[in-house]
């Protein structure tokens, strides 16, 4: 794998875990609102249909496409079906969110430093060994 196709790929788990955690974050927002259901973000395969609009690159010196977000559509909203509904018809359960946001947070942060230290290593490269 290329240092940039890895780059690439932590910059998109990046922006998925960051989605997530707005869309968990509403969930939590809308915890008092009658028949609320808690929506989730999933992930699609590279190779799933609705990635097929997606641009490919068919030339190493081509810029890769896509959004501005990281390449295409990488995940979809779904309901979350394992809730449990309340008696005013909300589904949202605040320990059940706050737990999720959390293990969501734990894979931002761990991407996150993973793509800081492969940039420091390409710096550290770069530089020669000099730094």
């Amino acid at each position: 794998m290329r240092v940039y196709e890895a780059v690439d790929q932590m910059q998109r788990a990046m922006t998925f875990h960051r989605n997530r955690h707005s869309t968990i974050a509403g969930n939590i927002a809308n915890l008092d609102t009658p028949g609320y259901k808690p929506m989730d973000l999933e992930r699609l395969p590279a190779n799933s249909a609705l990635n097929a609009g997606s641009m490919a690159r068919t030339d190493d010196r081509h810029i890769a496409g896509g959004d501005s977000a990281g390449g295409g559509a990488q995940a979809r909203t779904v309901l979350d079906s394992n809730a449990m509904q309340s008696a005013d018809g909300n589904a949202v359960n605040i320990e059940r969110e706050m737990a999720k946001i959390d293990a969501n947070r734990v894979r931002y942060s761990t991407t996150s430093d993973l793509v800081s230290r492969r940039l420091a290593m390409l710096r550290y490269a770069a530089s020669d060994g000099a730094g």
